[in-house]
Order: structure tokens, then sequence, then C-alpha cells
């Protein structure tokens, strides 16, 4: 039986892949740094044990004693983050995964490649809502297309799928920070929690989610899909919660950071994190996505939309999906050595059955757009 050390194993989103993947029949190490929290989730699991693991600490003794067949990184967050764990992995042989979505740590990642190719190792980065999924979407909204020249995706989280300390710390970690995103021309600077505004979710068989508040994020697409994508459109990503008055408050506090009053605004992190586990409760159990290409088919201008509207508390499921199907691929070999990011390794289509076992809906739309 194969087996799989995922750090953060018992984490908001760490414990949805962990049930994944031990319901999938494989022996799972469920790490953490509370080795009993580790110890009380895995016994609710069936092939599963916990132990003490920290990512900020090294791995090394740990992974020869243990030498699980795959190494998941769930544990997050990723901003300034080292490359601490996947250096440890190829040191020791083993293939490596992670489900970051933070921007300079998906996209320096191609640094390792030379390293894992020379041990014979496979690492893989982002494989999350961003930029596995996404780019998966992306590639499915291009199929027939000449080039885009523009893609607009947005993400809202129910505020109980949310309210996890390392996506509250990662929006601290570049709200009112300047961000560079690529406008179609020339790469302009953007604060980040900016473009505050309300979107509305529309999936193709009717279901809606509307005016739920969204604001500019800092995610490894504004880097990756004007480089992948053929007429290298402008990308915009917002993201938000459920909870206007988290939104707002949020874009306020943002001008701290705008105004250089603040350099971030993580010193306030022991702060909000109460608050946000306070609140958790609060709110429905929906969330969505959607990623909207604007391009070109020959001469003609289409506008192409995938939507998905998650129910039943599910959303915080999507963005454990591409970990899934991509550690089936680490473990039984099917990816290539080196370090890459995951973006280009999945297509819709594989998402599909994992999508099915879920209270979504989904689709793609197309319209013909204006000249």
């Amino acid at each position: 039986m194969k087996h799989i050390l995922l750090i953060g194993g018992y984490g908001g989103f760490g414990a949805r892949l962990a049930r994944r993947l031990s319901d999938s029949g494989t022996r799972l190490l469920v790490g953490g740094r509370n080795g009993a929290k580790a110890a009380q989730f895995a016994a609710t699991l069936p092939n599963a044990c916990g132990l003490v693991v920290d990512r900020n600490q090294p791995l090394d003794a740990l992974l020869a004693q243990e030498h699980p067949d795959l190494v998941i990184d769930a544990a997050g967050p990723f901003q300034g983050s080292s490359y601490a764990v996947p250096l440890a992995c190829i040191a020791a042989g083993i293939p490596y995964l992670d489900l970051a979505d933070a921007r300079e740590f998906v996209t320096g990642f191609a640094a390792l490649d030379d390293k894992a190719k020379a041990a014979g190792v496979a690492l893989v980065t982002g494989a999350s809502s961003v930029p596995a999924l996404s780019g998966a979407v992306v590639r499915a909204l291009m199929e027939g297309l000449t080039s885009a020249t523009r893609i607009d995706m947005a993400i809202s989280a129910s505020n109980k799928a949310s309210a996890g300390q390392s996506v509250t710390r990662a929006i601290l970690s570049y709200a009112g920070r300047p961000l560079s995103l690529w406008d179609g021309e020339r790469l302009v600077r953007k604060a980040g929690w900016s473009a505050l505004g309300r979107v509305d979710f529309k999936a193709p068989d009717g279901t809606r989610l509307d005016g739920r508040w969204i604001a500019l994020a800092d995610i490894p697409d504004h880097d990756l899909l004007p480089t992948r994508v053929a007429g290298r459109p402008a990308v915009t990503f917002r993201a938000g919660t459920e909870l206007g008055f988290q939104m707002i408050g949020l874009w306020l506090a943002s001008f701290l950071v705008r105004a250089k009053l603040m350099r971030a605004l993580t010193p306030f992190a022991p702060l909000v994190l109460p608050f946000v586990q306070a609140t958790r409760h609060w709110g429905g159990d929906r969330s969505a996505m959607h990623v909207i290409v604007t391009g070109w088919r020959d001469q003609e201008p289409v506008e192409r939309r995938w939507t998905l509207i998650a129910e039943q508390g599910d959303g915080p499921e999507i963005p454990t999906l591409a970990a899934e199907l991509l550690a089936r691929k680490l473990v039984g070999g099917s990816v290539d050595d080196g370090a890459r990011d995951a973006g280009g390794l999945l297509t819709l289509t594989e998402f599909q059955p994992l999508f099915d076992g879920l209270a979504l809906h989904h689709g793609i739309s197309q319209g013909s757009r204006s000249r």
C-alpha cells in the first residue's frame, strides 16, 4: 500500500484532502505541529496515523525514517515561505506536492527544476483552485479560439469556507500592497484588495449567486496566464468572502498600507483571527467561482464563461480536488521528474468525476461580444 505524508493534515483544507486520500485506500500520515490533534483526527480515518511535523523545522530525519511515497504540504500560508520542504524532498528522493496559491512561491518554484531532475523526483506546486483548476478552465475555454484579449476570474467563498487562519493571513499579507498586473500591453501597478465591487455568478442551468463583494487578490495566474495563452491577454483575479462588512472593513484597512503607514496588515492577524473565528458560523453555505475569457475565433469576437456554484457547504472541497488528482499521478509515477506548477497539468475533464460527487452547478456558456 502506498503511503502519503500530509503536512497540515488536520487543518481546514488539509482535513478535507486527508479524507479524500484516505477514502481511496492510501495509508496516510497526518502531520501537524500538534501531535495530539494529528492523532485525534487520524483516528477518524481508515489507514491513518498522526505524527508531529512542523514545515518550518528540518524534515530530513523524519523523511528518512518514514520515507513516504509522496509528501503533500497543505499547511500554508505560503506567502513568504521558503522552499525548505521541497528541498528536503529532493534530498530524500521523494515526490512533493503542495496547495500553494502564493504568487511568488509558485512562480519561483521552477528554480528547483534542475535539482529535482538531478535527484530523479517530481515536484508540483499550486495544486489548488489557482493555478491548477483555473489553468484547466482557461484551456477549456480557449479551445477553438485564435487568441484572448482578457481573462477575468473571481472566487467568492462562503464565510464558513473562508474563516481559516491560512486564508486570513494570506489576504492580510498583500492587502494594500502594490501588485504588478499585465493589462494586455504593459505591466501596471494596483493595490491589493482594491477594485472593490459586487459581482453576480450565473451558472448555465440558471442557478445564481448575486451581489457578492470581491476585490483584487494576488495569485500566480497574474504572471502565468499572460505567458501561456495566445494573445498575451490581460489577467485580473478578484476574490471575496461572503460577509460584506468583512470585505469593506479590510478594504478600508488596506489604506493604511497604501498610505505607507504600515508595510503590511499582517501585524493585525492576532486581532483579526479571533474575530473571524467568532463569526465563522454567520452567513450561508454557498460559494462560487467564474472564469471569463474574452477573445477571438478567427475574426469573430467571442466571450466564454465557466461558472461553478457550490451549495450545501461543498465550496471548501474545490481547492482540494486538484491535489487529489495530482497525488494519484505522482504516486503512480506519471508526472515527469522536475519542478513545475500545476497550472498546465490537468484538464477540466479530469475534474468532472470529482465534481459529480459534490453539490455543484457548473458549466460553460458562450456569447458574441461587440467589436
